[in-house]
């Protein structure tokens, strides 16, 4: 699912970028919102859903204490997981807030090609979005940070 969220958010943001090259920048400060948050929500998500899992590692060196040793590194990285994960969730609940107003007050709606490809992708998206997100940060809560702790200290040990 986590490729499936990944791989829908590269498609919305594609889908946004042809929309603004297509009919240019929006008016009103509902839609400037809504703008924002449908080109900045999916790259949140991305590195949200990226850091979650394991080997995520390659995406930069994590500070540690030196006086814990790694578990300092542990502690940083998984509050700062935490918290792009919850930030994610949230700019994902408000996107599709916004999405629903926009679709609901453009009301009748254009009789366009690729229409009800986008509207789907839209309404899809953050939702996948979320509920990849929450299961992610209950595997971590079930003894997944501690496990990884254990192995990281025994790691230490050995070196």
């Amino acid at each position: 699912m986590k490729t499936l969220t990944v791989l829908c958010n590269i498609v919305w943001f594609g889908f946004v970028c042809l929309v603004l090259v297509t009919d240019g920048l929006p008016e009103g400060a509902g839609y400037i919102v809504l703008t924002l948050l449908a080109l900045l929500t999916p790259f949140l998500t991305v590195a949200a859903v990226l850091r979650s899992g394991a080997g995520a590692e390659w995406l930069g060196p994590h500070p540690t204490t030196k006086a814990s040793g790694g578990q300092g590194r542990l502690e940083k990285r998984s509050s700062m997981s935490s918290i792009i994960k919850n930030l994610a969730v949230v700019c994902n609940l408000a996107l599709f807030g916004h999405l629903c107003w926009a679709f609901l007050s453009q009301y009748p709606h254009p009789k366009e090609e690729g229409y009800v490809a986008f509207v789907l992708l839209a309404a899809l998206t953050p939702l996948l979005s979320v509920v990849v997100l929450i299961r992610s940060g209950w595997s971590d809560g079930r003894g997944g940070s501690q496990i990884k702790s254990k192995e990281l200290q025994e790691q230490g040990e050995t070196h």
